[in-house]
């Protein structure tokens, strides 16, 4: 509206170059305006060259033509809209360029009288000078004022939107920590150290990555559990222990940890009642590990638990364990220490059990996935120390790159072991110190101590009755006594559970005198100690047949089979039996 006005009094006064000025920034306003319309926001950037452009280039081409700042009637001042736009669009940084060009040009032309000359001469007057120098301060007021207006409601809004969002996710918070402090809540009891005996003291510790604050408190949440209690199974005391790693993250993982605290509790009560206590300690584990692996395997896929679980004769030291894809047991042992496996054998719980052979060539068999106990004998003074993956994955930084890196030195947490001679916080302190814990840890100690170690030692007497046992069974079972074998071997096993080839012995003997049930226990006994003995799967063939649970006798015999092919006892057992009621064809 002000520029007609403009260009026509100029004309008017004979200012004629002041007169085309305002003209030509209309038309090429308009021009862009058109432009920015047919294009849409592709075309914006144009539009916004050509108007900062313009308004900061007529300005003092305009007031030059005029005569100077003071006869211009201030029309430099129409520079300023640009640095506020540039603020607006292009940030801070461009805004103050353009402020100092803006500040510099008008200086300039303050203590210049004419930017360009006057050719003409002419000038306003000076009434009407004041006016459009009012009505320049006006306009330019207004346009500040606007985008003053429009910058604090912008402001004000997104602060608004900010503020809803923000308590939005604080809310959201506030629930994911309630969450997950009634998972901790229900988690926690269920990973507890229970009762120590004299000979047999477990230790635990769990650093969950997961840190959250509830109610001015820190507290932690994860997939790791150690759990250790005792029982009695056929008179005798175990401490049992089990160490835990679940898949998945902070709920995921404590999730799963839950689960498996709330089965081994009742694993654990059951054994506690005397109608279980007549089992071995192999068939408990065994027990134990198909209720986990029944109720992971129910997740179809979604949940898996790594673990080493087992058992710890009190009185003679003997360690019963298995372990389901976890990290390595270790054996510190007089400042040394190492890895008890060699290999894995069974797959994290959750994985389908296969019970087919799987062939590796024309010679070699193997049988995947195949429930194997491990056994080892503990000498007083002997710790065993179990953890989880995140004892291996610490994050080094490689001293050649400084980037940062997963350990893979296998070698590390046995150096951790013997460094902190198998206190656990040393161990915890030793790894933090070589680099980042990137996933949860937990470490679980089990040490074998008696007060005199004479007495984890036989005395001559009981060596002597020893070597008279071992020799009366011996000539039992040659002499095909097998009552007394049986009896003998029994006796023997209660007190030398280390002794494997006694399960055997006892399995055949109480075979031969047809007490099959406990012929089939004991046998089981050895089986899962080794899994592929020939022996071993030839006995328990022959006690299942006997026994009419054919489906079990062929099963094992396939298993035979597939181990060694050419086997002539299980050639003769096949032609022996394999006609009778179509066995075996």
């Amino acid at each position: 509206m002000l520029v007609p006005i403009w260009s026509f009094t100029y004309w008017l006064y004979d200012l004629y170059l002041a007169a085309i000025i305002p003209l030509i920034y209309s038309a090429c306003g308009l021009l862009t305006l058109l432009y920015y319309w047919w294009r849409g926001p592709a075309g914006f950037h144009l539009f916004m060259i050509t108007c900062f452009g313009l308004y900061f280039i007529l300005p003092p081409i305009l007031q030059g033509a005029l005569g100077g700042y003071q006869n211009a009637s201030g029309v430099i001042l129409w520079m300023f809209p640009v640095v506020i736009a540039t603020f607006i669009y292009q940030g801070a940084r461009s805004a103050f360029y353009w402020g100092t060009a803006f500040m510099l040009v008008v200086v300039g032309s303050v203590f210049s009288p004419k930017l360009i000359g006057n050719p003409s001469g002419h000038r306003l007057p000076e009434q009407l000078i004041d006016i459009f120098y009012a009505l320049n301060i006006v306009a330019i007021g207004g346009i500040v004022s606007m985008t003053v207006y429009y910058l604090i409601t912008t402001i004000s809004r997104k602060s608004n939107q900010l503020t809803a969002a923000l308590g939005e996710v604080t809310k959201a918070k506030e629930m994911q920590e309630q969450d997950y402090f009634l998972i901790s809540y229900l988690s926690n009891p269920l990973s507890q150290i229970k009762e120590h005996s004299g000979s047999v003291k477990v230790e635990s510790l769990i650093e969950q990555r997961k840190k959250f604050y509830y109610k001015n408190q820190i507290h932690e949440i994860g997939g790791d559990i150690c759990i250790s209690d005792r029982i009695t199974l056929r008179g005798k005391n175990y401490t049992t222990f089990l160490n835990g790693d679940a898949m998945g993250k902070s709920l995921q993982g404590a999730a799963g940890a839950i689960i498996m605290g709330s089965v081994f509790r009742v694993c654990l009560s059951r054994a506690k009642a005397k109608k279980y206590q007549h089992q071995y300690p192999e068939q408990w584990i065994k027990a134990c590990y198909l209720d986990f692996q029944k109720i992971f395997e129910s997740f179809d896929g979604s949940m898996f638990m790594s673990i080493v679980f087992g058992l710890v004769d009190e009185e003679r030291g003997f360690l019963y364990y298995i372990n389901a894809e976890h990290p390595w047991t270790v054996l510190y042992r007089d400042g040394d220490a190492r890895y008890l496996e060699e290999e894995l054998y069974i797959r994290k719980l959750g994985m389908p059990i296969i019970d087919r052979i799987i062939q590796e060539g024309s010679d070699a068999h193997r049988i995947e996935n195949v429930f194997t106990l491990k056994t080892f004998l503990l000498k007083p003074g002997d710790m065993i120390l179990i953890g989880s993956d995140g004892r291996d994955d610490i994050s080094i930084r490689k001293p050649e790159t400084g980037l940062p890196e997963i350990n893979g030195d296998i070698e590390l947490f046995l150096k951790a072991v013997r460094k902190g001679r198998g206190d656990l916080l040393e161990i915890k302190d030793f790894l933090i110190e070589q680099g980042d814990l990137t996933d949860d840890l937990s470490l679980m100690s089990i040490s074998y101590n008696v007060e005199d170690k004479k007495e984890a030692e036989l005395s001559d007497s009981d060596k002597k009755d020893v070597r008279t046992n071992h020799l009366a069974l011996r000539q039992a079972f040659e002499q095909r006594d097998f009552a007394t074998a049986a009896r003998i071997a029994q006796e023997q096993i209660h007190h030398f559970p280390d002794n494997d080839n006694l399960f055997l012995i006892a399995s055949i003997s109480n075979r031969k005198i047809n007490n099959l049930e406990l012929a089939a226990d004991l046998g089981e006994c050895y089986h899962f100690r080794y899994p592929n003995s020939r022996k071993s799967l030839m006995n328990l063939t022959k006690i299942y047949y006997l026994a009419g649970e054919h489906e079990r006798a062929k099963y094992l015999l396939d298993r035979l089979k597939a181990i060694d092919p050419e086997y002539e006892p299980m050639r003769k057992l096949i032609k022996k039996i394999g006609t009778k009621n179509h066995f075996y064809n």
